[in-house]
């Protein structure tokens, strides 16, 4: 298997340069970008030379040229990321008037529809170059009654939303994301009006011709009487399609380990291939003919058309295509090679598809499967089909675990522990639930043959379900609050490569490398761990509402001004949970916004912190004690100095968006009663511990 890698891979050995130069390209500015683009044509000149002058030891030399093909292929990375880099619209302060191409909607709130669009016109010269870019468009119920159709050009008038960083290490980089996304604007819409003398002109793009086969499916499958939260799994399932999923299906399947069930990858191309390739051969076609390979081609990319071009079909559809191309001319290709291949093929296609979960989740699962299924498969034996097909279902599901844990927990902070339960229950419905979603769409146009289909559907679907719910609500279904270091990831995955060369070839200095790897990771943890603070105070503005996260080994308390929901505090809060190891369990406080109340004090060992609700006012005093911290969760009734003459301060954090003015007549002449102003908004987030181990 190895010597399958190593020698009979070539795209892998050069997908990996290439990868690499398109990182450097997007991490590195572009001043030491090309100072490493000099330093490496100079060593590679240089190899060139000595290669050259020794033509007599060629073979002692042959490294040098591939060392050379590799450095190469980091350049042609680092300057086609350079070209293919992102761009985003610069900060604009005042409303302005744009025309834009609804594409698809990506999302719903109870306020707003979220739309991605692409930007058509502007009454603005300084961003028309960036027509034709893609957006994202928040679209208020209050001005807009209805859902937009997909294709439509509207006519908005508003303000860009700018992108920004994330508050800090800990929190979900929303417009990174974007960015690697290649959306360039982010609009908040005040009034629209639908340009109907372009309703007969749509554009016929391949995405927006998915986007409205998705929608009229849609409408078709509830009209037969399909359930509302069954089609949003069978959007996700089926059409790629993941927007309509509310948050507690993405964490019933999330905790139960079937997440990537509704992620379409090899598994659901695969049984669309089958389903073709049986298809055809029950109509008469020979399976070897270039005409099956051909049409079994145009369909698996007019599914990957339907999907939108996610990383993961598209690696399956390049591998299923290769393979029928390679069947045609009767030549054999390794699976790493079409891995590779499938690597190369996307990264030349969208560079900044590296910085995608999805794409490396997607090729590295299939490589862990071929590493591992046939060793695990052999643990045990069975003779009863019944069985042997268990057992098969346990070692793919195993194998793929082992090459995917490490990237998850670096990710997602977490570990499914009933993965096993959840493929054997579910892997088995999804084949039939693929072939009666293929046959509603092909009856799509007959109400009545979809009554006779959809209810089947949405039994199986319903199921689905039932059972990862079930799955989730039994004891310890998930680990939660892992973290991996990107360093410690990739030591992890290197000591994941040494022990399946001590496998197969049983070389014991593999082995040793594989226990020094390990060790370093423990002694990595070991030491984070122990530089941990005892107690920690995180305070963060999320989504305008003031949090503050008070954690410590007894207990995990958010205190907050307004209501939170479980995803706001998920993508706030789960990454500084998982860094600090705190527990799981956690309690939501809000404080009273009412007139009179009063503050809230906490104890970090010798530091006193002072959480104020809005519209707080108080009357007794504190100067027998200083209160290090004044967390203003809103605006207080009463003035600076009236609060300073109740307590003494030793800094104002301010971790509310106030409007400009408020804070400047608030905090007007603070120098004479603190010195120390941290405000959230503009400042970023404060961190109050102390560093001793947790």
């Amino acid at each position: 298997m190895l010597n399958l890698f190593l020698k009979k891979s070539p795209f892998v050995r050069l997908v990996i340069p290439l990868i690499f130069g398109v990182y450097t390209g997007m991490v590195l500015s572009g001043f030491m970008s090309i100072i490493l683009s000099l330093c490496i044509i100079c060593i590679a000149f240089l190899w060139l030379l000595i290669y050259w002058f020794n033509k007599k030891a060629k073979y002692r030399y042959r490294s040098l040229s591939g060392l050379t093909v590799f450095l190469t292929f980091i350049l042609i990375g680092n300057f086609y990321m350079q070209v293919r880099k992102p761009m985003v619209l610069p900060p604009i302060g005042n409303d302005v008037a744009i025309s834009v191409r609804v594409i698809e909607m990506s999302g719903e709130t109870p306020k707003n529809y979220t739309y991605e669009v692409q930007l058509h016109g502007t009454s603005s010269d300084s961003i028309n170059s960036f027509c034709g870019g893609k957006g994202l468009l928040y679209l208020p119920k209050k001005i807009c009654k209805y859902p937009v159709s997909a294709g439509d050009k509207v006519q908005l008038l508003g303000r860009f939303i700018p992108f920004t960083n994330a508050d800090s290490q800990f929190d979900f980089d929303y417009c990174g994301y974007l960015r690697n996304q290649r959306f360039v604007f982010r609009y908040y819409a005040s009034s629209m009006q639908i340009d109907t003398l372009d309703a007969e002109n749509n554009s016929h793009s391949p995405i927006i011709f998915s986007a409205k086969l998705k929608e009229k499916l849609r409408i078709r499958f509830l009209k037969a009487g399909l359930q509302e939260s069954n089609l949003a799994i069978l959007n996700a399932l089926f059409l790629g399609d993941k927007s309509r999923l509310t948050y507690d299906q993405k964490s019933a399947f999330s905790n139960a380990g079937a997440m990537h069930l509704l992620a379409v990858s090899g598994l659901h191309v695969g049984i669309i291939y089958m389903m073709i390739l049986v298809l055809l051969q029950s109509i008469g076609f020979k399976k070897k003919s270039i005409i099956v390979a051909l049409i079994i081609i145009l369909l698996l990319w007019f599914y990957a058309l339907i999907t939108g071009f996610s990383p993961s079909v598209m690696r399956a559809s390049i591998m299923f295509s290769i393979l029928e191309i390679g069947r045609t001319v009767k030549r054999k290709t390794g699976v790493f090679n079409l891995l590779g291949a499938s690597m190369f093929i996307i990264i030349c296609f969208e560079p900044l598809s590296i910085f995608n979960i999805g794409f490396w989740l997607s090729h590295v699962a299939v490589a862990s499967i071929v590493s591992f299924y046939p060793y695990i498969n052999n643990w045990f034996s069975f003779n009863f089909p019944p069985f042997k097909w268990l057992w098969s279902i346990i070692a793919v599901s195993l194998a793929a675990q082992i090459g995917t844990l490490p990237l998850c927990i670096y990710a997602f902070h977490s570990f499914p522990v009933y993965f096993i339960l959840a493929n054997v229950f579910l892997i088995p419905i999804v084949t039939p639930v693929l072939i009666l979603a293929v046959l509603s769409s092909v009856f799509s146009f007959s109400i009545t043959c979809l009554q006779f289909i959809i209810p089947g559907l949405d039994g199986m679907l319903s199921y689905m379900e039932a059972m990862v719910i079930w799955i989730e609500s039994l004891p310890y279904s998930s680990i939660e609050h892992l973290y991996l270091q990107g360093v410690q990831m990739v030591l992890t995955y290197l000591s994941i490569v040494f022990l399946l060369i001590f496998i197969e070839y049983r070389w014991i200095k593999y082995f040793r490398y594989l226990l020094y790897t390990l060790t370093i990771v423990l002694i990595s943890f070991v030491v984070r761990s122990h530089n941990l603070p005892q107690e920690l105070l995180y305070v963060a503005n999320v989504k305008g509402k003031s949090v503050v996260n008070h954690i410590c080994p007894d207990h995990n308390t958010v205190y907050s001004s307004d209501s939170l929901s479980d995803k706001e505090i998920d993508f706030a809060l789960s990454g500084l949970w998982a860094y600090c190891g705190a527990r799981s369990n956690y309690t939501v406080k809000y404080l009273q916004n009412e007139q009179l109340s009063q503050p809230v004090v906490i104890l970090i060992n010798s530091k006193r912190i002072a959480l104020v609700p809005d519209k707080a006012k108080w009357r007794y005093e504190l100067n027998n004690s200083n209160v290090d911290y004044l967390l203003l969760m809103g605006q207080p009734n009463m003035t600076l100095e009236e609060v300073r003459n109740t307590m003494r301060i030793g800094q104002i954090v301010i971790p509310n968006a106030w409007k400009y003015y408020q804070k400047k007549k608030w905090l007007k002449n603070h120098a004479k009663y603190v010195e120390k102003v941290h405000d959230i908004y503009q400042d970023g987030v404060l961190f109050i511990g102390l560093n001793k181990r947790w």
